[in-house]
């Protein structure tokens, strides 16, 4: 096989891959969507987060979706749907600015592994089903220590979540800029995703860390919320054109 010849097939390679990123965009923006819509429902706002682990017991037992939701299982499952769409990205960068892409692929990917394997979700609602079936008090307390562990890593603004968010922001962020140097996206995409992000990286360390107000924090999150969806729009959109290309 001649090296055009080679090129040309890793080509037509590459843009099976284009539309599986693509379509993982569209699910990405879809999930995105769900979780900001349930966060409008009467019952299913931030403010229904408990403070303790009773409290998380008893939340599951009323409501395991809710529980399941508000210990980030939907931003799991959002950002593991994400990886094929980083992979097409590189894919598509991989002769203009290929360090830089592979290097957003590598962190984003570590940050979903971190993130998934810390996830406290599943766990926590195994734990619910226990402490509901516990008869002593011992027991009882076995588990709330259980699940104050658990908690501790992988609970909505813990610092084990933390972890996560943090390195899939950056790695984010990183690709945006690798399209930014690689012009096959375009200015204003790159730039909605640098400044997208951006605004989202700002209110998880703010959250995290308390540097600001819910309020204050919330007036920057919410552009960069639909900054974000603006931009896997555009992504989707464009993998789409690279994969119908001769």
């Amino acid at each position: 096989m001649s090296g055009v010849e080679e090129a040309q097939s890793t080509d037509r390679a590459w843009r099976s891959m284009y539309v599986i990123g693509a379509i993982a965009a569209i699910l990405v923006l879809l999930g995105t969507v769900a979780d900001i819509g349930l966060s409008a429902i009467p019952g299913w706002q931030a403010s229904t987060v408990p403070t303790s682990t009773v409290g998380w017991f008893g939340q599951f037992q009323a409501n395991p979706l809710l529980g399941l939701r508000n210990l980030d299982l939907l931003n799991g499952v959002i950002s593991v749907i994400a990886v094929p769409m980083y992979v097409a990205l590189y894919g598509v960068h991989r002769r203009v600015s290929q360090g830089l892409a592979a290097l957003a692929l590598v962190v984003v990917t570590l940050g979903t592994s971190v993130f998934v394997a810390g996830n406290a979700a599943l766990p926590m609602l195994d734990l619910s089903d226990q402490f509901l079936l516990a008869t002593t008090d011992s027991q009882r307390l076995a588990l709330q220590g259980a699940a104050q562990a658990l908690l501790a890593t992988g609970a909505h603004g813990s610092m084990g979540a933390f972890a996560g968010f943090f390195l899939s922001s950056v790695g984010t962020l990183v690709m945006a800029v690798a399209m930014l140097a690689g012009g096959v996206f375009g200015r204003l995409a790159s730039w909605t995703g640098i400044v997208g992000i951006s605004l989202l990286l700002t209110y998880v360390v703010g959250t995290t860390f308390s540097l600001a107000s819910t309020g204050v924090l919330m007036i920057v999150a919410m552009p960069g919320g639909l900054m974000m969806i603006a931009w896997y729009v555009m992504v989707a959109r464009k993998l789409f054109r690279l994969a119908s290309m001769e």
